[in-house]
């Protein structure tokens, strides 16, 4: 077996302070740096083998457009309770969400910019 390469630590010592450098810690960290760029390359490979558009454009015709709003308890911080405890504060708020409909019927989610931008009988371009 090959003996690897001492440590940048152990290189300096004489040879009766590199018995501590040899321990089956030591040769672990030694060997460390190698898993690290075998780990990540595979995680590299992985992200681009999994990368899939997020959005596929679609365009439509924009027969339709309506905003829609509803009451959620959103969280705002953290209060302390009369016992001590600490409590995630929710408070209700109004969420709006804007849709755009294609002459067939279906409605679609899109951003408050772009529905701001549509315009019936237009062509639209949105993220399916």
């Amino acid at each position: 077996m090959r003996k690897r390469p001492l440590t940048r630590r152990c290189q300096g010592l004489p040879a009766a302070g590199r018995s501590l450098c040899d321990t089956p810690s030591a040769q672990k960290w030694r060997t460390a740096p190698v898993i690290r760029w075998i780990a990540g390359t595979l995680l590299l490979a992985l992200a681009a083998s999994c990368a899939t558009p997020f959005c596929s454009p679609l365009t439509i015709v924009a027969a339709g457009k309506e905003e829609r709003a509803r009451l959620e308890t959103v969280p705002h911080g953290v209060r302390t309770t009369e016992t001590g405890r600490l409590e995630e504060d929710r408070r209700p708020e109004v969420v709006r969400d804007y849709w755009v409909r294609a002459a067939d019927g279906t409605w679609y989610p899109i951003t408050l910019d772009r529905y701001r931008g549509v315009e019936i009988g237009q062509p639209v371009e949105i993220c399916r």
